[in-house]
C-alpha cells in the first residue's frame, strides 16, 4: 500500500499509518468467514455442475463453460458456503449488493441484473448488459450472443433487479446433490487449486 508494486498500475501512497491500518482492516473484513465443512463428494459435484444441473451453460470454470454468469474459477476463495447455497436455492435474493467480482483485480462490483431490450418491432431480447452508456447498450443474450443496440433505435431498455439463473429447489436438486455441488465449488480457489480438485 505504501510502496506500491513496481511494474504495475499500483502506485505508492502517502497515507498516514492510521489510514494504512484502516485500509488493511477493511480488506480483512471482506474475507469470507472460516470455511464450513462440506460433506459432499466433489467428483460427483463436478459431474452435476457440467451435467445434470446445467451450471456450465452459464458459468465458466478455468475456460470451460458459458459466459452469461460469473466465472467461478476461484469462487471458494471469495464466497462462503452459506452464500453459495443461497445463490443456488434463491438466485433472485439480493446477494450481490456491495459484493466485488472475485475474479477482477480492480475491485469492480458484481452486476448481473436482467436487461431486456424491446426493439422497434416489439421483439424482446433478454440478457445481461456487458457495456452500457447514455446512447447504447451491448447485451449478452440468453443464447450467449453479443448484440449491440443504439437506444434511439429501440422502444425501451428494461432493467430488472433479478437473476437470469433459475432457482434450484429440492425437487430439481436434492439436498445430497446440493452438498456434492458445494463440495466441488469449494475446491475452486484459483490456479493453485487445480491439483487439489476432488480431494
Amino acid at each position: 500500500i505504501t510502496a506500491g508494486v513496481p511494474g504495475t498500475e499500483m502506485p505508492a501512497n502517502g497515507f498516514e499509518d492510521s489510514e494504512v491500518w484502516a485500509i488493511i482492516a477493511y480488506l480483512r473484513s471482506l474475507a469470507p468467514p472460516h470455511r464450513t465443512m462440506v460433506s459432499g463428494d466433489p467428483a460427483n459435484g463436478k459431474k452435476i455442475f457440467f451435467g445434470s444441473a446445467g451450471c456450465s451453460n452459464c458459468h465458466m470454470i478455468r475456460g470451460s463453460g458459458g459466459l452469461l454468469g460469473p466465472d467461478l474459477s476461484r469462487v471458494a476463495a471469495a464466497r462462503s458456503v452459506a452464500y453459495l447455497i443461497d445463490s443456488i436455492r434463491q438466485p433472485d435474493r439480493d446477494l450481490s449488493a456491495g459484493m466485488l467480482d472475485p475474479n477482477n483485480h480492480y475491485g469492480l462490483p458484481l452486476v448481473y441484473d436482467t436487461v431486456t431490450v424491446v426493439t422497434a418491432r416489439g421483439e424482446r431480447i433478454t440478457g445481461i448488459a456487458r457495456n452500457e452508456d447514455t446512447f447504447s447498450v451491448q447485451l449478452l443474450t440468453t443464447d450467449q450472443n453479443l448484440r449491440f443496440f443504439l437506444k434511439k433505435e429501440v422502444k425501451e431498455v428494461i432493467h430488472e433487479h433479478k437473476s437470469l439463473m433459475p432457482p434450484y429447489s429440492e425437487e430439481g436438486l436434492s439436498t445430497s446433490q446440493l452438498h456434492d455441488l458445494i463440495a466441488y465449488l469449494e475446491t475452486l480457489r484459483g490456479e493453485e487449486s487445480g491439483s487439489k480438485e476432488g480431494r
